[in-house]
């Protein structure tokens, strides 16, 4: 089992990767950075920006990304010949092999816990620091849902709030806005799962 300190260790070079694999992708297709933001729907400087590693792009900015270049959220957190186990193929991801990546400006980290390649469900397990919380998220066909697994979060979903602890759980609708964010003084964690093959809208 990996130490917290080992998790913040990791960090850097897995949000690292993202700008090169991005860039990797990008040339693969032959396509210009303009050409890219232009098919995501994001400006040519967050695409730049992101090749360079000079910022950590939220998870709709990620998605947008994938989307465009046709490929799943793993080909943007590790490489695509990633190896597989011999004893079970592609559908476990073993702890010691889960990609770490930072979004967003308040220091939220997410795990990726699917394992690589294309699945219609996505599964990480998000850390929130205290007085973080989500600034973009994906609204679209489908459902998420999770489990608290540590510390205390505020759930928005719709106009209704939910204070929720360690051990309680939750569902809805993806179509439904909402906003996940951790107003106690303690660092948070989630687990989250949601749907990402139909047609995402972004708010």
């Amino acid at each position: 089992m990996r130490t917290q300190s080992s998790k913040k260790i990791a960090v850097l070079p897995s949000h690292a990767d993202v700008g090169a694999r991005l860039r990797a992708l990008r040339n693969a297709r032959g396509l210009s950075v303009n050409e890219l933001a232009l098919r995501a729907g994001v400006s040519v400087g967050t695409v730049s920006q992101v090749e360079r590693n000079k910022a950590n792009p939220s998870v709709r900015i990620l998605e947008r990304l994938r989307q465009a270049l046709d490929v799943p959220l793993s080909a943007l957190l590790e490489e695509d010949d990633a190896p597989s186990d011999p004893l079970t193929g592609d559908f476990v991801r073993r702890a010691a092999e889960r990609p770490l990546f930072e979004v967003g400006k308040n220091g939220m980290q997410k795990e990726l816990l699917s394992p690589h390649g294309e699945h219609d469900l996505q599964m990480m397990v998000i850390m929130l620091p205290a007085g973080s919380g989500s600034e973009e998220v994906l609204v679209g066909v489908g459902e998420k849902c999770g489990l608290v697994m540590e510390g205390t979060v505020i759930l928005n979903v719709g106009d209704q709030r939910a204070e929720l602890r360690a051990g309680d759980s939750f569902q809805f609708k993806s179509t439904v806005p909402h906003s996940v964010r951790n107003e106690s003084s303690k660092t948070a964690r989630l687990l989250w799962i949601m749907n990402t093959r139909p047609p995402v809208i972004h708010l």
